[in-house]
């Protein structure tokens, strides 16, 4: 079967003939080394991932066509309106100064960036037009946790969330909509995968009350999920952090896919998989700090021990816990994909 097969079947609870590989996010330095002169596309082929990723432009806080013009360093406004850092990497920082949103009157100024924009999906229709019927195309957006995170500032919005819930619903209504436009586009264009990318948790527990983000956030996450849904497309959603104590409302939006349940941030992947198997499907998990600081034999005895727990009747797919950010050896991360490769279902 080729790629996109066996993620379809992983993605509908069947067991493929292997386990599937993919990278949502790639560095341009990782890129270059495996690919010389080549292309986070390109990196995909050669070593045969089956699925690939398209970021709506903003996800890394990125105006189009600005990010390659920038230095790490430099400071510039997002389409949102947002004061961010280039940092040399695929995401720029948002600064907490000057932020956009402090009281509910900001909702009424706010202008978001048109959802319709074509620059935005230009990447997408370039991997659809060369990967269609081949491999999973899927379509990543920055979601309305971290989108009005961005907005607010980190502080003013975890305070927020106890002292002014009406502003935070607001808000989560406003770039829920934002997304819902977007995702809904990028179907249209053929996507197949919508990846709602957020971090709503730290090592040790959501960045704010369970409570309060079972009332406030997961409903919109669920407004995402059904809008993709209907519209035949699955729903990755990608969330660092410890996430116990709201996973379950999480599953019970109707996501398709979780990653990444990281070891460092208190989770474990294989239990997950156990309690929720039946509902989701787990993504991830093997240790970015792996796969930047130790050996190759490391390496592959840490892939082989997490598809020995995770694997079994499929409802896996093998990725890194984070991003292939510029500080993974690159021959370590092939080495990663070569072994997931090298299993077979009987």
């Amino acid at each position: 079967m080729n790629s996109r097969e066996r993620m379809c079947r992983v993605l509908n609870h069947q067991t493929p003939d292997r386990i599937p590989t993919f990278e949502y996010a790639i560095d341009k330095k990782t890129v270059e080394a495996i690919c010389p002169g080549g292309t986070y596309a390109d990196v995909v082929e050669k070593l045969d991932l089956d699925a690939i990723t398209a970021w709506e432009p903003s996800s890394g806080g990125y105006v189009p066509g600005m990010a390659d013009q920038l230095k790490a360093g430099d400071t510039f406004v997002d389409e949102w309106g947002v004061k961010r850092k280039a940092t040399g990497e695929m995401s720029a920082y948002p600064l907490e100064d000057d932020v956009v949103i402090r009281e509910e009157a900001d909702l009424k100024k706010l202008n978001p960036p048109d959802p319709n924009s074509e620059n935005r999906f230009e990447i997408l229709r370039q991997y659809i037009k060369r990967f269609r019927g081949e491999r999973i195309v899927s379509y990543c957006i920055l979601d309305m946790f971290e989108i009005s995170k961005c907005l607010m500032g980190m502080e003013e919005f975890l305070i927020a969330f106890k002292q002014r819930p009406h502003l935070i619903k607001a808000l989560f209504e406003l770039t829920t909509d934002w997304v819902i436009q977007v995702a809904r586009k990028a179907i249209d264009i053929g996507a197949d995968m919508i990846i709602d990318n957020a971090d709503i948790a730290y090592k040790m527990s959501s960045w704010t009350e369970p409570k309060l983000m079972r009332g406030l956030f997961v409903p919109c996450l669920k407004r995402v999920a059904d809008a993709v849904k209907q519209r035949r497309a699955y729903v990755f959603y990608h969330s660092h952090g410890n996430i116990w104590e709201v996973l379950d409302a999480l599953v019970g939006t109707g996501i398709d896919v979780l990653h990444p349940m990281a070891y460092e941030d208190g989770m474990d992947i294989s239990i997950v998989k156990k309690i929720f198997g039946e509902k989701i499907v787990v993504a991830g998990n093997i240790s970015t700090d792996f796969l930047s600081r130790r050996s190759r034999d490391e390496v592959i005895r840490l892939v082989k021990e997490t598809i020995s727990r995770t694997s079994a009747g499929g409802g896996y797919i093998l990725m890194a816990s984070s991003s292939i950010y510029s500080g993974v050896n690159p021959d370590n991360y092939r080495t990663m994909v070569q072994t997931a490769q090298s299993h077979r279902y009987r």
